[in-house]
């Protein structure tokens, strides 16, 4: 919450600094314009009149929406930003027909110059300064989110068009030539309600709660999809309030999840979400217990007779693993295979390498009579869920899992134990005595 508060800071002291460049050039505009004569270099200071207050209007936005989350405006208030924009496009749209009526007038009347040079030089900074003004302010804009200043810097860069065209109508307006300053004004009013209407709309759609940007609901899915854990999402909603994005989804989580590791996986993704779109204020994710249709189930065997095989006491030195894709809403099996157990000559951590020959088989569930700590809670954190093995036979065990007759494995059913000193003995050459050592 505290880097918002500096964005927002930042994107009102870029208003307030605008605010006063555009004063000055106004009033610059003004005054030349009433010297020299020049109507359309008055009307031009109106318009970066009317500005000014589009940028006042982006200020008083940005000052509002830093105000911290009230028990009644529990979301804060961001969206006095979009309020404040949707401001700017009226006053935009205001300024377009005002310069339509100005230059139909200007058709049927040339203008008497007494400053030329003045009010063309005059002219020449307004398009230096709008220029440099668009691009600072769309900078900051797109730094900060902030639709109101983005807004402005559209504004501004068609100052830098109206101020040219202002320059070359003063210049024909000096050498008499008619229609020229007319026809110019009224063109580059079109353009100007054209900017004004894209301008009104966005503001209206961020206050609308319309979602914001396909782009990022799109990153959003890819960093849900490639997140472990996560069986499907639904329900994904963004909306924008002010220069920000809050979110939402429902994501599916396996149910035999214990409720930390839920809330683990929920808070990974949240803050993956946060750390690559910088936009979003505030993601909530809702968990959704889920069971899969489809799985695949390994049990370890001793010789391998299909679903006639003998369940194996040991998991880690187990023959075989029979492998069978279940569909458990229709209680049907799929398909089965049988592997060999790639470790059981394996004199250390034979029960590690083997979990991890699992996960690779992708496998949802295990089911074993006996397991040990290190391979119970290795399987655990890639969320495969373990059962005990309660009959002799694969068909007897599939058949009590489809009935929910097995037992679900909160924890190991045996405890690592570790590994004891051999005794042995050693005989000394040349000597008729021996002696019981120790080797660890």
């Amino acid at each position: 919450m505290e880097k918002e508060k500096i964005k927002l800071k930042e994107g009102e002291k870029s208003a307030e600094i605008i605010s006063l460049i555009t004063i000055l050039l106004a009033l610059g505009k003004g005054i030349i314009g009433f010297l020299s004569g020049s109507m359309i270099l008055i009307t031009d200071a109106l318009h970066s009149a009317t500005d000014l207050i589009t940028i006042l209007a982006s200020w008083f936005g940005l000052r509002i929406a830093r105000r911290k989350p009230t028990e009644k405006f529990p979301y804060g208030y961001y969206k006095a930003e979009n309020l404040a924009t949707l401001f700017i496009s009226i006053f935009i749209i205001y300024t377009a027909f005002e310069f339509l009526l100005d230059g139909y007038l200007k058709l049927f009347t040339l203008t008497e110059l007494t400053m030329p040079l003045e009010a063309l030089g005059i002219a020449f900074i307004s398009i230096i300064v709008s220029y440099f003004m668009s691009k600072y302010l769309k900078k900051m804009g797109e730094k900060i989110n902030s639709q109101s200043l983005i807004a402005n810097s559209k504004e501004r860069l068609i100052d830098v068009f109206s101020s040219t065209i202002v320059f070359i109508g003063i210049l024909l307006t000096f050498y008499k030539i008619p229609y020229t300053e007319g026809i110019i004004t009224m063109g580059i009013s079109i353009l100007i309600l054209k900017m004004g209407l894209s301008v009104g709309k966005d503001s209206i759609f961020a206050l609308m709660d319309v979602s914001p940007s396909k782009d990022i609901e799109k990153e959003i899915k890819e960093i849900i999809n490639s997140s472990e854990g996560i069986e499907g999402f639904k329900n994904l909603r963004l909306r924008k309030s002010g220069p920000f994005v809050f979110g939402e989804v429902k994501i599916k989580i396996k149910k035999n999840i214990d409720v930390k590791r839920a809330h683990e996986i929920a808070d990974k993704i949240e803050n993956e979400i946060k750390e690559k779109i910088e936009e979003i204020d505030s993601f909530t994710i809702h968990i959704e217990p889920y069971e899969k249709e489809e799985v695949r189930i390994a049990i370890p065997i001793k010789f391998d007779k299909g679903l006639d095989s003998e369940v194996m006491e040991k998991f880690g030195r187990s023959n075989y693993f029979i492998f069978i894709n279940l569909n458990k809403k229709e209680g049907k099996i799929k398909s089965v295979y049988v592997k060999e157990n790639p470790y059981k000559e394996k004199l250390t951590k034979a029960g590690f390498s083997l979990v991890k020959f699992l996960i690779k088989e992708k496998i949802d569930i295990l089911i074993t009579k006996e397991i040990g700590g290190i391979s119970f809670h290795t399987l655990r954190d890639n969320l495969i869920e373990i059962y005990k093995a309660e009959g002799k036979t694969v068909k007897e065990i599939i058949n009590n899992l489809i009935q929910n007759n097995l037992k679900y494995l909160d924890k190991p059913t045996k405890e690592e134990e570790e590994e004891k000193p051999k005794e042995f003995i050693i005989f000394k050459r040349g000597y008729g005595r021996g002696y019981m050592g120790g080797r660890k």
